[in-house]
């Protein structure tokens, strides 16, 4: 089955953030706190959707309808990461890669700055990360540092997607449409990545 993709066209405000499986723990007696990290990392999404009219409407109604609450992963391109330049083809350098850090090759003279992102893999595999620091090529080499840690060790040349990020969610709640007078449609949902 093909990975169904929100129409990233209709997002009119998005609200991202990385979830961490983190306990602190406060001492009652001295206010100290220990932090227990689980190792598990996330993104979060909560996204307005601009007012659509009949026929739109319905579609995108239907379009959460079909993917029936958390059961239907989807991929969703954040508006807001996309960056332009040319990159080159970047490329994962070797594989069995772990943590938070990836060596590749590929690049052209332009590296992404901290606080851009990528993604790796396609559909149903997609994942997204976002950098911790600049990115320098070196003849055509570079080390990214980024967050979430990578959750499997992506294959040797497997390509890294820059342009146009992908992430894959998964509804956390039932999406109602809000229709007013005129047949106007207005939606609003959170989302989480979907590992």
């Amino acid at each position: 089955m093909t990975t169904p993709v929100f129409p990233t066209s209709l997002a009119h405000g998005v609200q991202r953030g990385l979830g961490v499986a983190a306990t602190p723990v406060t001492s009652p007696f001295t206010g100290s706190q220990d932090v227990q990290d689980w190792g598990g990392e996330w993104w979060e999404y909560s996204i307005e959707v601009a007012v659509r009219q009949h026929a739109e409407g319905r579609a995108l109604s239907a379009f959460f309808a079909k993917l029936r609450g958390p059961t239907t992963p989807f991929l969703f391109c954040d508006p807001a990461v996309r960056q332009s330049g040319s990159y080159g083809t970047p490329l994962v350098n070797g594989g069995s890669q772990t943590g938070n850090t990836l060596v590749t090759d590929g690049w052209s003279a332009t590296g992404l700055k901290e606080g851009d992102f990528f993604s790796l893999g396609g559909g149903a595999t997609t994942q997204l990360y976002q950098l911790t620091a600049d990115v320098t090529p070196v003849a055509g080499a570079a080390t990214l540092e980024f967050v979430p840690a990578l959750r499997s060790s992506p294959a040797d040349n497997a390509a890294l997607e820059v342009t146009n990020p992908q992430v894959l969610l998964r509804l956390t709640s039932p999406v109602p449409a809000g229709i007013s007078p005129g047949d106007l449609y207005r939606f609003s949902f959170t989302a989480r990545e979907a590992i």
